[in-house]
């Protein structure tokens, strides 16, 4: 299936005239300056992750000054909703300023909260549903970009907000006043219970225990997620998910958060180097590299992968249940 993508891909690219080497350098730089983050060698900042992962869906087309304009035009209007309701001393202030200016019809969003694209939420045309500075122009994203944004947000006026996760699902996660955790949907605007995102979105055991699902990511967890965007973005683009680029991605990000969808991402590369060089040597059956011990270590270095996600729990919907949790989801069925 992969290769079919990749030649179905490279068909289109050679038709409409992209570059894919100019597109793949802003992945690469994009890649490159996460890691540094990760690494530790660059101030660790999700905002400008996410940007760096943007930019490079959109081939470098973005200004980043721009985006951090327009974050802190927001900052101001929420620093000011706390001010007037004097709620400085509560810790949970900017929660719910940000909640407020991003789902509630309200002056200060002019009565036009962000929205849900209905339209496109899968990503089917594009991913431009999935993109934080889509979002700020347009008004309208998903389970993807409305929590990233609000996570931006949360940071901008020191407040705490974590990335969560669930099969095919980002939310928000937050304590309270009294150190009760809550469970923001950005979707709907609403508070979810756990049991039923558990529930709704078929959240096994496994990937609870390990982290994988349900967890409230550490800062560093949230900006390796970029990564594993950043990936699945490269390949939806230029067919390309494998090479010295991927692997420094999934490398660097898994050191940080090695219970996560990344994974993934290091299975199918792997998958691709052994399948390459079994096609080298005129093989097709895993069965038969056991003469080659190039071979073997990089099947069982792909096992061990394949194994471990199932370990960790890794699960999914079909595009068909993800569309009805959404539409659970928004009509506003999860409330506490």
């Amino acid at each position: 299936m992969k290769r079919f993508k990749f030649t179905l891909l490279i068909g289109l690219i050679l038709l409409i005239g992209i570059d894919v080497s100019a597109q793949a350098d802003y992945y690469k730089q994009a890649v490159d300056e996460i890691c540094d983050m990760l690494n530790e060698k660059k101030p660790l900042s999700f905002k400008r992750a996410v940007f760096l992962t943007e930019n490079a869906y959109y081939n470098g087309q973005l200004n980043y000054t721009d985006f951090c304009n327009e974050i802190e035009n927001i900052k101001i209007i929420v620093t000011k909703m706390i001010e007037a309701k004097g709620l400085q001393k509560y810790r949970t202030a900017g929660n719910w300023a940000v909640f407020s200016f991003m789902t509630e019809k309200i002056p200060e969003n002019n009565y036009s909260p962000f929205q849900y694209d209905f339209e496109n939420f899968m990503g089917d045309k594009d991913y431009e549903s999935f993109m934080v500075s889509s979002l700020l122009k347009n008004k309208k994203g998903n389970c993807h970009s409305l929590p990233y944004l609000y996570k931006i947000l949360a940071e901008e006026v020191n407040v705490e907000a974590f990335i969560a996760l669930a099969p095919m699902h980002v939310f928000i996660k937050h304590k309270d006043e009294k150190g009760q955790w809550w469970n923001l949907e950005l979707t709907s605007g609403t508070f979810s219970r756990t049991s039923f995102i558990i529930e709704s979105f078929n959240v096994t055991d496994a990937g609870m225990e390990s982290g994988l699902y349900m967890k409230p990511l550490t800062l560093k967890e949230s900006i390796a997620l970029c990564l594993s965007d950043l990936l699945d973005y490269y390949d939806k683009q230029t067919g390309i998910f494998y090479g010295e680029v991927v692997r420094k991605a999934y490398s660097t990000g898994l050191s940080v958060y090695p219970n996560s969808l990344l994974q993934l991402a290091k299975r199918d590369e792997i998958k691709y180097r052994l399948d390459k060089a079994m096609e080298v040597k005129g093989l097709n059956d895993y069965s038969k590299i056991e003469p080659y011990p190039e071979l073997i270590e990089l099947y069982e270095e792909m096992d061990k992968t394949v194994k471990y996600i199932q370990q960790i729990g890794f699960s999914k919907l079909t595009d068909k249940q993800y569309r009805e949790k959404v539409e659970q989801i928004t009509s506003g069925q999860t409330q506490n």
